[in-house]
């Protein structure tokens, strides 16, 4: 009983009572589902992260995965655009820690965390991201794959879906797609290569559906089953307004393709430590696999596309030196919808030092809302959150240290 309290189990061969030296207070009761509920109560109520919470009338400590220092350094940024709405998010690709997560209204000061770890915002082309690897990994399509489209590739016409040639049809190929977030390609190979269960069972396989997140999670991300071939198209390319995700999530996602197809389960809560300092419950690394490091590999080839020539490449053209040697690889999109309500422009990605094989570097997403003007879009402070922590500067030598300091 006392082990389903504290939500573990057991592996073959473990000794239950390394559980006692890690929880020195065992026989003490304690739930952590009724300080899950507590922390919902405190953050849906404030949007603030609680550092310390009652349950059953004993007081306990919380302690972050978040880094104000870093925090404090993107908030800068946010505040230096001011757009109607912005979120941010930077993970830790090595161990899934939320690093940052911050989100602002244009006329506030203060920043909140509601929105960024809420699934109310349509993912558009975010979403190709799942698709691809559902092609890629299930089907005979590749990077090189070509296909024929006709008229624009931000539009989904169902003339569109059924041309296959004429006069007017262009063709390239699949990554070329993929950079250019070209919506015709997507539907017509989804409708071609995919059934709906197949791409849902894909979507679930990157955390759609189902809990990602212990803590701040309070509802999950959303992607429904097909209703027809045509809505098939609208799912696979990201046009619509059905699919539902948070920044954490899209950050997560990122992060599953610079870690060769493993998801590292993202935690945002470390441990939660009594009156005296005892240690409760502590958060312990989890991960499953995702899409074969090969699928990982070619995705990781179109998200570098993206950003080198893609929908992202005007903010990443001319790099500082401090930037020029990582490998940026990401993934944009842009729908109108969601609340708060408006035209959103997204940003995935990931960003990584390929000359240390062994860190995995870090993933980021930035979801700004329009309503009226554009203020800044959402590759620009993207790369400047990359500056942030990747600069030649004192501050962001500093900012590293504090980074990666207790990573494992």
């Amino acid at each position: 009983m006392l082990v389903a309290t504290f939500g573990l189990s057991f592996a073959a061969g473990a000794n239950p009572l390394d559980l006692f030296r890690k929880f020195p207070l065992i026989g003490k009761s304690f739930d952590v589902e009724k300080l899950k509920a507590e922390f919902h109560k405190h953050f849906y109520d404030t949007g603030t992260l609680p550092p310390q919470l009652k349950v059953d009338g004993d007081e306990y400590r919380l302690t972050y995965s978040v880094r104000p220092e870093l925090e404090e350094a993107v908030l800068q940024i946010l505040r230096k655009y001011r757009p109607d709405f912005i979120s941010a998010v930077v993970v830790d690709n090595n161990n899934g820690r939320v690093l940052a997560a911050l989100d602002m209204a244009r006329g506030e000061d203060r920043p909140h965390r509601l929105a960024t770890f809420a699934p109310t915002h349509p993912a558009a082309s975010i979403f190709k991201i799942v698709t691809a690897a559902d092609l890629l990994e299930n089907t005979h399509v590749g990077n090189n794959t070509q296909f024929q489209f006709a008229g624009r590739s931000t539009t989904l016409y169902k003339y569109q879906l059924k041309q296959s040639g004429g006069r007017w049809s262009r063709k390239t190929d699949f990554e070329h797609a993929f950079a250019k977030s070209n919506n015709v390609i997507f539907g017509k190979a989804a409708l071609d290569n995919l059934s709906p269960s197949g791409l849902k069972r894909m979507a679930e396989k990157f955390g759609f559906n189902k809990e990602v997140l212990s803590f701040g999670q309070a509802k999950n991300s959303i992607f429904p089953m097909a209703m027809d071939q045509y809505n098939l198209a609208e799912l696979a390319s990201g046009l619509n307004v059905s699919t539902m995700i948070s920044p954490v999530h899209g950050a997560m996602i990122a992060s599953v393709i610079a870690n060769n197809g493993i998801m590292k389960k993202p935690t945002l809560l470390n441990r939660v430590e009594d009156k005296d300092g005892n240690v409760m419950w502590e958060s312990t690394p989890q991960q499953e696999m995702v899409i074969a490091p090969d699928t990982a590999a070619d995705l990781r080839r179109m998200m570098i596309a993206t950003v080198e020539e893609g929908t992202a490449r005007k903010p990443f053209r001319r790099l500082p030196a401090s930037l020029q040697s990582l490998e940026i690889a990401g993934k944009t999109g842009s729908i109108t919808g969601g609340l708060p309500y408006g035209k959103r422009d997204w940003f995935v990605a990931y960003a990584r030092d390929p000359g240390r094989p062994d860190d995995r570097g870090v993933s980021l997403c930035v979801m700004i809302v329009n309503k009226k003007r554009w203020y800044v879009k959402s590759t620009q402070v993207a790369r400047e959150i990359l500056e942030l922590i990747w600069g030649q500067s004192r501050h962001s030598s500093n900012l590293r240290r504090i980074i990666w300091k207790n990573r494992t």
